[in-house]
C-alpha cells in the first residue's frame, strides 16, 4: 500500500483508519485496532532485518503461480534514485565509513549511530542541460551530485505486478 501510493508512515496510518478497500487489503475488520505509523515502521524494519523480504516476494509469485498466472507478456526494468538525508562527516569518519568501520566517536554514542545512515553514497546523476537565452542547447550533459540508494524493479509488462526488487547504495 505505501508504495503504490508514495505513502509515509503517518499517512499511511491514517489512510488505513480512513479507507475501508485499505483495511480489507490488510485483512482487518471494523474493530480492529491499526497500526499506527510507528508500528508499520518498526514492522518494515524488522522485515529487513531478517531478510524476510525475499521470503514473502517468492511466496508472492508462487501464489500467483498456483492461481493461474503466468507472466509472459514482457518485464519492465526500472532503476530509480532515492535520496537519503546528507550526512556532515568529518574526514576520519567518512574514511572509517568506506573501509566498512564504525567510527570510534559513534560506537561509544549508540544514539548517535542511529541516526548516521552508513549503506548511502554519493553517485552523479546525469541530466540535459537547459535551453539558452537564444534557444540553443549546450552540447554538455549537467552533472549533478546525488547521496542516497537506487531501488531497482522488475515489473510484469501487462499486469503491473513487481516481480523482483533490490535496493543498493547508490553508487
Amino acid at each position: 500500500i505505501q508504495t503504490l501510493n508514495n505513502l509515509s508512515d503517518e499517512r499511511t496510518e491514517y489512510l488505513i483508519n480512513d479507507r475501508l478497500s485499505f483495511m480489507r487489503f490488510l485483512g482487518l475488520g471494523l474493530s480492529d485496532r491499526v497500526p499506527d505509523a510507528r508500528t508499520v515502521w518498526l514492522f518494515r524494519e524488522r522485515l529487513t532485518q531478517a531478510g524476510a523480504i525475499d521470503v514473502l516476494f517468492n511466496r508472492f509469485d508462487a501464489t500467483l503461480r498456483n492461481a493461474g498466472y503466468l507472466p509472459m507478456s514482457g518485464q519492465i526494468l526500472d532503476a530509480t534514485l532515492v535520496a537519503a538525508p546528507k550526512q556532515r562527516n568529518t574526514n576520519e569518519e567518512k574514511a572509517d565509513l568506506r573501509e566498512g568501520r564504525i567510527p570510534q566517536d559513534w560506537q561509544d554514542k549508540p544514539s548517535k549511530l542511529s541516526h548516521k545512515d552508513r549503506h548511502a553514497r554519493w553517485t552523479l546523476k546525469f541530466t540535459k542541460a537547459k535551453r539558452q537565452d537564444d534557444g540553443t542547447i549546450p552540447s554538455t550533459d549537467l552533472a549533478i551530485p546525488f547521496f542516497g540508494y537506487k531501488s531497482h524493479i522488475s515489473i510484469d509488462r501487462k499486469f503491473r505486478l513487481i516481480r523482483k526488487w533490490k535496493t543498493t547504495d547508490a553508487a
